[in-house]
C-alpha cells in the first residue's frame, strides 16, 4: 500500500465504536504572543452547521485573558454572528466511488497530477482559486517523533463527531471527529482544522498531531488543511496564523470556516 513520503506504517485492526469523547484540552496560553473521473451532483441550500455539544466551540470573553477556555457552546462577548454560508451546495464522488462529500457549489476539486492507483489526492479550491482542503485516501500508513523539549501547548476549538468508524489498533485512537485545532508557536498561534480519530497529545502539551482516520479500505484518509501538524516555533506550512486564541476563534464566526467545517464533517465513506 503506498504511503505518504517519509512516514512509517500504522497498523490497521478492527473497527473502534467506544463512547463517543470529545477531544477538548484546557491549557493556559499567553494572549499576548507576538476533476478527473469523478460526479459532481448539485443540491439545495442547507442549515448551517452548528457549534452544539461536542463541537466545542470554545471561547472566552472579549475584555478576558483567552488563556481560559470556556465550556463548549459559547459564543465569545463582543464577537460577532457567524456569517452565512454558502447557498447552493453540491456533492463530490471520487472515481472509485468510495468516498463522497459535499461542498459550496462555486468551489472546484481537482486530482493532484502523479497521483494514482489506490493513493489519491484531491484538493477543493474556493471560488477565488484558494486552496480550502486537500482529500487524501489510501495512504498506507504515518511516522514522526520529537523529544520532550519540542512539547508545545496546544488547545481544541471545536469538536464534531463524524459518522464513520476508526479501524485504529490503538488504545487510544477515538470515534472519528472534524476537529480544529491550535498550537502555540514562537510568536504566533498556529490552526489546523481535519478528520481525526487520535487526541493530539496528553496534559495539552502536543509535538505533533494528524488530520487522519485509519479506514478498513481506504487506508488512512486525511480531509484538512494539512496531513500533519508539528509544534515548529514558526509553524507548519499550509497552515493559518494568529496573534492570539480570540482571533482564531473569530475566525471561526467567517463564512469559510462555517464552509469548511460544513464540507468536512459531510464526508462519507461508499465503500
Amino acid at each position: 500500500m503506498p504511503r505518504w513520503p517519509g512516514l512509517s506504517r500504522m497498523p490497521v485492526g478492527k473497527p473502534r465504536m467506544a463512547a463517543a469523547l470529545v477531544l477538548v484540552a484546557t491549557v493556559s496560553l499567553s494572549a499576548t504572543l507576538s476533476g478527473c473521473g469523478v460526479s459532481i451532483v448539485a443540491s439545495g441550500p442547507t442549515t448551517r452547521v452548528s457549534q452544539s455539544a461536542g463541537a466545542g466551540a470554545a471561547s472566552s470573553s472579549a475584555s478576558a485573558s483567552p488563556s481560559a477556555i470556556p465550556p463548549s457552546g459559547m459564543t465569545p462577548t463582543g464577537t460577532p454572528a457567524p456569517q452565512r454560508m454558502a447557498a447552493q451546495w453540491k456533492t463530490y464522488v471520487d472515481q472509485g466511488k468510495s468516498v463522497s462529500f459535499e461542498l459550496p457549489s462555486d468551489w472546484t476539486t481537482a486530482l493532484v497530477a502523479g497521483t494514482s492507483g489506490s493513493l489519491q489526492v484531491v484538493e477543493v479550491r474556493d471560488a477565488a482559486g484558494t486552496k480550502m482542503a486537500t482529500l487524501t485516501t489510501g495512504g498506507g500508513g504515518l511516522g514522526g517523533a520529537c523529544g520532550p523539549d519540542t512539547q508545545r501547548p496546544y488547545t481544541v476549538l471545536a469538536s464534531v463527531p463524524l459518522g464513520i468508524p476508526t479501524f485504529s489498533k490503538d488504545p487510544a485512537a477515538v470515534d472519528p471527529r472534524f476537529v480544529y485545532r491550535l498550537i502555540q508557536g514562537a510568536n504566533s498561534f498556529f490552526a489546523s482544522y481535519g478528520i481525526a480519530d487520535h487526541p493530539a497529545g496528553a496534559d495539552g502539551m502536543a509535538c505533533l498531531f494528524y488530520n487522519t482516520v485509519t479506514t478498513a479500505k481506504l487506508g488512512l484518509v486525511s480531509f484538512g488543511d494539512v496531513v500533519q501538524l508539528r509544534s515548529d516555533p514558526e509553524g507548519t506550512p499550509g497552515t493559518r496564523a494568529f496573534a492570539s486564541i480570540a482571533d482564531a476563534q473569530a475566525y471561526m464566526q467567517t463564512a469559510e470556516y462555517q464552509n469548511i467545517q460544513r464540507m468536512i464533517t459531510s464526508v462519507k465513506l461508499l465503500s
